[in-house]
């Protein structure tokens, strides 16, 4: 337990949030996580409370359990930003591209239409998702490209043989 714990029992669940975040700002993401857990626990409507928790999670690459909280978010509100942002982040470290992009995209979307301002965060983590997965297509294509050429090699070998066996 973290010197910058005091007892929590009798606080409502917006001052075990506001905790939470004085803990998040101190990079006490433990501590924050179990703030934000008090406040799940005494109001688990609150999709705000889920998401700073994710991104707690996400502070300490627990890109599962941000995941997690993410959606549990999502399914409260399916307009978060931060839901689909922070998931899209988590999905990304997690390789998952495909899914990662379809997130950061609707984050940044949403972020248009909320006139939200998140500066260049949603648009870089998109662009970064969108070539980590081209990377990945890449590589297997020449992959693939490789794989033909050996077997064109092999075939032409094949065929050499074949008409020197013939020539005997």
């Amino acid at each position: 337990m973290s010197k910058y714990m005091y007892s929590t029992a009798n606080l409502s669940d917006k001052e075990l949030k506001d905790q939470g975040n004085r803990l998040f700002s101190l990079r006490k993401y433990e501590d924050a996580v179990s703030c934000y857990t008090k406040a799940i626990i005494k109001n688990p409507n609150m999709p705000t409370y889920f998401t700073n928790r994710a991104l707690c999670h996400l502070k300490m690459k627990r890109w599962e359990a941000s995941c997690q909280d993410c959606r549990r978010a999502l399914d409260m509100d399916v307009n978060l930003v931060k839901g689909h942002f922070f998931l899209g982040q988590a999905l990304l470290e997690m390789e998952n591209y495909d899914e990662a992009i379809k997130h950061l995209q609707r984050a940044n979307d949403l972020a248009r239409e909320q006139k939200l301002n998140f500066g260049d965060d949603i648009a870089s983590q998109l662009r970064a998702a969108r070539k980590k997965r081209w990377n990945v297509q890449e590589e297997k294509r020449i992959a693939q490209e490789i794989e033909l050429q050996v077997v064109e090699s092999w075939s032409c070998v094949a065929w050499l043989v074949a008409c020197y066996m013939k020539i005997i």
